[in-house]
């Protein structure tokens, strides 16, 4: 599970910013349930990052995911040029690096790593390992050279370009702890929005090949009121809707071995006549379900295979809340803190009401805009008068209405009005009538 993240100078966010999911210490308030332990950290299962319009709360989510695409595809070139959307209302920070950094725990091992870049080159990077409470460095680069635990290693960073990381040319050299920590990255860390055939989702939607797990699911969908009668599971290759269509007319189709075999979802629903008769059922992908349906068949996958493997994955929704009415979020918020949880939920959310779920406070982050542009994040454990309380009936809500916490936009809709009329007035004016 992720430990924490950390990044500086990416979009919105200039300083060094931190999002941990490590209990808050000496907090007691539902450890039992909404914390893990792992490698000797208490873990956080849910983090709920609030925010008004615009605060940035989009763009955190979206540095971990920078960083997941970094390590995941190497350029091809020496001359390729890397993604640096560094922050640009400021003049220091376009000559600056923009830095990132995560530490997890995966079987028995704590990792940490960071690396710095720019649009050409990677100029830092550095992977520690931690076993049994002792930190080590497994590699360090810098432009002061190489240092490594691994003499195996100096020949691996010797073939690594300068806009590469040494971490996946280690990963091709099968070092194991490099294609370790790559396989974190790759499978472990999964960012939910639309339903996106990749292989992470293609494995958690072959588990309902499984009759009992299929079942298990028809029957979570029941109780979360959805009209699903059955599921279905099909492989097919991922092409393009032209090429699929030759494919299907022509299974000896050339293009069929170019391309790979991916589990796709279907889900069956009831068809009634004008009477209200039913007169039969139809599949659909799950393509062209909603957001909402999708989001909730990935959540519920990926608890089923934390409970049937053991695997510790950590999913992200940016806006979770934006395709599930506020019954279903609560709901989904509970699950995510059940003791029978094994996967780290964190997500961004407009919804409020959600500040008085059953939560810890070192659950709950916010993040504002100052008037220099930049994003901040807090966490409401950082807030002294939160830590420590036991009493019920506190709303959390409430004070975050009344901007006990900051992170509120200032909305004046009596001048939003006036601006649009004047608008309106200056154009009936430009144009003369």
């Amino acid at each position: 599970m992720l430990i924490d993240f950390s990044m500086q100078n990416y979009k919105s966010f200039k300083a060094e910013t931190v999002l941990s999911a490590e209990a808050g210490e000496r907090l007691r308030k539902f450890q039992a349930t909404h914390t893990v332990v792992m490698n000797g950290k208490r873990l956080l299962k849910n983090l709920l990052i609030f925010g008004p319009n615009g605060s940035g709360k989009s763009n955190l989510l979206a540095g971990l995911k920078q960083m997941q695409t970094i390590v995941l595809n190497d350029p091809g070139k020496v001359t390729d040029l890397l993604t640096a959307d560094r922050f640009v209302l400021a003049p220091e920070t376009q000559l600056s690096d923009t830095t990132f950094s995560v530490t997890f725990s995966v079987g028995q091992r704590i990792y940490g790593y960071q690396f710095s870049y720019n649009a050409k080159q990677i100029s830092y990077e550095c992977l520690t390992i931690t076993e049994k409470r002792r930190p080590k460095v497994y590699f360090e680069r810098s432009a002061q050279g190489f240092k490594t635990s691994v003499p195996a290693l100096n020949e691996v960073a010797k073939r690594t370009k300068k806009n590469s990381l040494v971490l996946y040319t280690a990963m091709q050299n099968n070092d194991c702890v490099a294609t370790e920590v790559f396989t974190w990255f790759a499978e472990d860390l999964l960012f939910v929005g639309d339903y996106q055939p990749t292989p992470v989702v293609s494995e958690l939607v072959g588990l309902a090949k499984n009759e009992q797990v299929k079942n298990q699911l028809l029957n979570f969908l029941h109780f979360a009121d959805f009209n699903i009668v059955d599921l279905e599971v099909n492989e097919q290759p991922t092409m393009p809707d032209s090429h699929l269509a030759a494919f299907s007319a022509n299974p000896s189709y050339p293009s069929y071995s170019s391309y790979q075999m991916m589990n796709k979802l279907f889900a069956v629903h009831k068809v009634y006549d004008e009477a209200g008769n039913m007169i039969g059922t139809k599949s659909l992908a799950m393509e062209s379900e909603s957001r909402g349906t999708q989001k909730i068949l990935i959540i519920a996958l990926a608890f089923i295979n934390a409970e049937l493997n053991g695997n510790h994955k950590t999913l992200l929704f940016d806006e979770f809340d934006d395709s599930l009415h506020l019954e279903l979020s609560q709901a989904m918020i509970r699950i995510f803190n059940s003791a029978a949880s094994q996967t780290q939920f964190i997500l961004t959310t407009h919804e409020l009401q959600l500040l008085d779920s059953e939560l810890r406070t070192d659950q709950i982050y916010l993040v504002e805009k100052d008037f220099k542009g930049e994003s901040q994040l807090t966490s409401l454990f950082d807030f002294k008068d939160t830590r420590h309380t036991t009493r019920g009936g506190i709303s959390y809500m409430k004070r975050y209405v009344e901007g006990r916490f900051g992170a509120t936009p200032i909305i004046e809709p009596d001048k939003m009005l006036d601006a649009l009329i004047d608008t309106e007035q200056n154009m009936t004016k430009l144009s003369g009538h």
